[in-house]
């Protein structure tokens, strides 16, 4: 496969006629608008469109986003892991009236949940206030009372810990015309009411200070504790019925969040719609706009341009623009499950290499030969191929299930080459059967570990060498042979004549390995100068022999993993078999086979990235490409049936 090529659009149209061709550039989804660049100074009459229409766009998506928001708690949607999007037509999707009902009807929901909100605070607060009531129902004495002309009144509170006998105590000593009320109590205070003389008001004060009691103003209230307390009771009742009549207004629209969604969706297409407006540029009366698309879509778009007032033209890009050239990719389904990976690292430039095709057998065979077991490998491929036909994903995410359900085959075969059901559960169970079963192999991990090992490193030194023919073939193609000779090719020689010397090849492949190093040490230090081709020689020496045969070694992973996973399946199996039972043995094995498939799914997954991303890639990769991303229809919670 190959990075699709691609062509820059420029078109000069009226401004009237805009919103209709974005439209249906958005409905070919293959037209990338750029913010135009190197525009001539005397084009200063040109300026950006204003960002008013896409604040509306916004603010719906925002009203809506809210409305479901309170919709799923209200009544949550049922559907599970494979329950797909639903389909709709594109004119359904931008029906107009439709979407306007569903702006009402999530307008009347947020309204509903603002007045609901509020209410829920009032009544919040209110039970605070019955709360702080409690302790003085059983008190006769109105809560702004302070007193008469001869008297004071004080309400007080007190440590819950604090022991009466003390408060009552302290006050004997400072006063005898006075009377104490114990009311109620909570977890830490405990409450009084004290009524004195005033003549003796300083003195009981500060015996009530001392006694650790704070005094407290209740002259908010009017009217006994009771009185309050029902008053309250009834204003709650009031709102709870308010309330409840309000939940069940919104209950009412649960059954509208699909339209709700379906706007949604609809409202995020509209204010990409307009991300892409400005990144025109505007006269009175005309639009400038410049893009890109896949050379291979210019029929398409030549036809819509056609149907427009719009003077347009399509050129290939000159090597300058190459920084600037979105990137595709054009993979097969098979190439493209390798997607996801390239996406997460880099995307490789313009004038790069398409590494999916490259690296899609390695990443395979590798995850395969770390997970080795057939039974891991068909719930793999039967738990991602049951996602894919039901769920039906969008692009990315069927790509990553597809990877997967690749990766299981490679696990399943790689199971069957080493005997691997479970690990060793099949001799296991049958030997607690009576009748011992060992699966047909070719190897085990445990049993053929340096074999394994052997094979590790070869498949490292594969992968190497593509990686390295692939850096040579694209030095030659853009005109640097030199380079390629001195830094892969030089490598070739000196390791087939140091593998020739070693089998007896004499003084003729010594001279040969003499020639490779020669190669490398002229390629390594042609551009240094002086004393610096002495630094560079023992530089290129010593790191080109530490890191090319490190980069080898680091494939021993691939045995590290194999092992590891054979190893905690085994261990697992043979603790089940200790009870000699198959009910045990089965309850046993399953739950630790099932905790090193998810450990073993995320290991390997990390490894083999790691492998391509650092052992590969660094070979030939060039990177630095940025991703084609076309204004297009691109739905959350629908799936749209292309129209032609």
């Amino acid at each position: 496969m190959s990075i699709v090529k691609m062509k820059r659009l420029r078109a000069l149209g009226m401004t009237e006629e805009r919103a209709g061709l974005l439209k249906k550039l958005r409905h070919l989804g293959c037209v990338q608008i750029d913010t135009p660049s190197d525009i001539p100074q005397d084009w200063d009459f040109l300026t950006p469109p204003g960002a008013g229409e896409l604040d509306k766009v916004n603010g719906q998506i925002q009203e809506l986003e809210a409305a479901l928001a309170v919709l799923k708690k209200v009544a949550p949607e049922k559907g599970g892991l494979l329950s797909p999007r639903p389909q709709v037509r594109e004119e359904e999707l931008f029906d107009d009236d439709a979407y306007a009902a569903a702006l009402a009807v999530a307008r009347d929901v947020n309204d509903a949940q603002r007045h609901l909100t509020a209410h829920q605070s009032r009544r919040g607060k209110l039970l605070t206030q019955r709360a702080a009531l409690v302790p003085w129902l059983e008190l006769p004495v109105p809560l702004d009372f302070d007193g008469t002309r001869e008297t004071e009144a004080i309400f007080a509170a007190a440590p819950a810990g604090q022991p009466r006998e003390a408060v009552t105590g302290r006050l004997d000593e400072v006063a005898d015309l006075y009377d104490l009320t114990w009311c109620g109590a909570d977890r830490e205070f405990q409450y009084l009411f004290l009524l004195c003389h005033r003549s003796q008001s300083e003195e009981v004060q500060s015996a009530l200070l001392d006694a650790q009691c704070t005094r407290m103003n209740l002259k908010n209230w009017s009217g006994t504790a009771r009185e309050n307390d029902a008053a309250l009771q009834l204003e709650l009742e009031e709102l709870d019925g308010w309330i409840q009549g309000r939940e069940g207004d919104i209950a009412e629209n649960a059954p509208r969040q699909g339209e709700l969604k379906l706007a949604l969706d609809r409202a995020r297409q509209d204010a990409e719609l307009e991300r892409g407006k400005l990144r025109l540029l505007d006269t009175q009366e005309t639009f400038w706009m410049e893009g890109w698309l896949p050379a291979e879509r210019e029929a398409e778009v030549t036809r819509v341009l056609e149907d427009y007032a719009v003077a347009f033209e399509l050129t290939e890009p000159e090597e300058a623009e190459y920084p600037q050239v979105p990137v595709k990719l054009k993979n097969n389904p098979i190439t493209a499950a390798m997607n996801p990976i390239t996406e997460m690292y880099s995307m490789p430039a313009y004038d790069g290499v398409d590494p999916n095709p490259l690296m899609a057998p390695f990443f395979i065979l590798f995850f395969g030969f770390m997970m080795n077991d057939m039974a891991y490998g068909l719930l793999m491929v039967l738990g991602t191929a049951l996602y894919i036909k039901m769920a039906r994903p969008k692009v990315g995410q069927r790509n990553f299930m597809m990877l997967f359900l690749l990766c299981g085959v490679s696990t399943f075969f790689w199971g069957a080459l080493t005997g691997s059901f479970l690990g060793d559960f099949v001799p296991k169970l049958s030997g607690i059967l009576g009748h011992p079963v060992d699966l047909p192999h070719l190897f085990t991990p445990m049993d053929d570990t340096i074999m394994v090992m052997i094979g590790s490193l070869i498949l490292g030194a594969i992968q190497v060498f593509t990686g390295m023919a692939i850096s040579v073939v694209e030095k030659f193609r853009k005109g640097d042979p030199l380079d390629a000779v001195f830094d892969e090719i030089s490598w070739w020689v000196i390791i087939a004549a140091g593998a020739w010397a070693v089998l007896g090849g004499g003084n003729v492949a010594l001279g040969a390995l003499a020639v490779g190093w020669l190669m490398l040490l002229v390629g390594g230090t042609r551009k240094a100068k002086g004393f610096g081709k002495i630094t560079s020689a023992v530089g290129i020496v010593y790191n080109g022999i530490s890191g090319f045969f490190s980069d080898i070694l680091s494939y021993v992973r691939l045995m590290a993993l194999m092992l590891s996973g054979s190893v905690i399946a085994s261990v697992f199996n043979t603790l089940g078999a200790t009870f000699n039972s198959v009910i045990p043995f089965v309850i046993i094995s399953l739950i630790g086979n099932t905790l090193n498939l998810v450990l073993n799914l995320l290991g390997c997954y990390v490894h083999t990235l790691r492998l391509q991303c650092l052992e590969f890639f660094g070979r030939f990769y060039k990177e630095g490409g940025r991703p084609f991303k076309p204004l297009m229809v691109d739905t959350n919670f629908v799936e749209v049936l292309k129209e032609e």
